[in-house]
C-alpha cells in the first residue's frame, strides 16, 4: 500500500464507548487514501482492545501507547509517526461523514490551504443542540472577521510542513491548545481557511455533563481572553471518556430555554 496523503491522528483516553463510532465512520469513507493513528494515553478501560478490532477494516491503522495522557502531547506523538503530507487531528468522540476525506482531499487540491477546519452538526436532533452548533459555526466564521482565527480541537487539518514549522502543539496545556496552536500558525503568516460543509458530527457529551450554561460561560471567557490578549486560556479541561461515566449534572430547563431564545434572537439579527 502506498504512502497515504492524509494522516488521521486521534488522541484517546478511556474512550471504549465512543472511539468505535469514529473508527467505524472512517472505515466507510468514500476515499481511502489515509492512515489512522490512535494514540492512547494509558487507558484503564478497553480503548486499545476495541481499536485493535478495526485492523481489518482500517488496514493502515496504527495504535500507539503514550507514556502519559495529555492531549497536545498525544497529538504530537501521533504526528511523529505519521507518513502523510497532511495531518487531520480528531477527537475520539467525533463521527465523520462518509464523504469527509474525499471533500477534504478536493479542498486541499482546489483551494491550497495551509490549515483549516469545517462546519459541524450536533449529535442529536434537539433544537437547542442545533442552535448551539449553528452558533459554533458562526463563532468559527467570526474568528476570521476579528482577526483571531482558530481551528477547533475536535477537527483541525494542517499540512505537515506548517505543523513542523510551528513546532506542533504546545505540550502540557490542559485547555486552549487549539487556540494556542492556531495563534502560532497565524504568527508565521499562514491563513486559516474554513471548508464550508459539515464534515463531522460534534459530540455534545461535555455540554450535557457540565450543563450548557457553564460550558458557554467558559467558552465566552476564553473568547474574550483571546480577543484582549491574543493568547489562549490554558486550563479548565480534563481529558478522558471516564469523565462521562459519572453522574450527570441536572440542566436547568428554564436556563436552557432562555439560552435558546437568546441564540435565536442573535441568529435573527445576524441574518436580517
Amino acid at each position: 500500500m502506498g504512502k497515504p496523503f492524509i494522516s488521521i491522528i486521534i488522541p484517546a483516553l478511556n474512550e471504549e464507548k465512543y472511539l468505535p463510532n469514529l473508527l467505524k465512520s472512517l472505515s466507510v469513507q468514500s476515499n481511502h487514501n489515509f492512515e489512522v493513528i490512535v494514540v492512547d494515553g494509558k487507558s484503564k478501560d478497553k480503548t486499545v482492545e476495541v481499536a485493535k478490532t478495526f485492523v481489518k477494516t482500517l488496514p493502515q491503522l496504527t495504535i500507539t501507547i503514550a507514556d502519559h495522557a495529555n492531549l497536545p502531547y498525544q497529538r504530537n506523538l501521533g504526528a511523529k509517526e505519521a507518513k502523510g503530507t497532511w495531518f487531520m487531528f480528531l477527537d475520539a468522540d467525533n463521527v465523520m461523514m462518509p464523504y469527509a476525506v474525499e471533500r477534504m482531499n478536493a479542498f486541499i487540491v482546489e483551494q491550497k490551504p495551509s490549515f483549516f477546519s469545517s462546519w459541524i452538526r450536533p449529535d442529536s436532533n434537539v433544537i437547542n443542540d442545533a442552535l448551539l452548533a449553528l452558533f459554533g459555526n458562526l463563532l468559527l466564521e467570526g474568528s476570521i472577521l476579528v482577526k483571531r482565527p482558530f481551528s477547533p480541537g475536535p477537527f483541525t487539518a494542517v499540512s505537515r510542513d506548517v505543523f513542523e514549522e510551528v513546532g506542533g502543539y504546545t505540550e502540557g496545556l490542559k485547555w486552549g491548545e487549539d487556540v494556542d496552536f492556531s495563534t502560532k500558525v497565524q504568527k508565521k503568516g499562514y491563513t486559516f481557511s474554513i471548508l464550508r460543509e459539515v464534515l463531522y458530527i460534534w459530540s455534545m457529551r461535555r455540554l450535557r455533563h457540565e450543563g450548557k450554561l457553564k460550558f458557554i460561560q467558559q467558552a465566552a471567557k476564553a473568547a474574550f481572553y483571546v480577543l484582549l490578549t491574543n493568547r489562549a486560556l490554558t486550563n479548565g479541561y480534563e481529558m478522558g471518556g471516564q469523565m462521562y461515566g459519572k453522574k450527570k449534572q441536572r440542566i436547568n430547563k428554564t436556563v436552557a430555554q432562555k439560552l435558546a431564545k437568546t441564540i435565536q434572537k442573535l441568529m435573527k439579527e445576524v441574518f436580517e
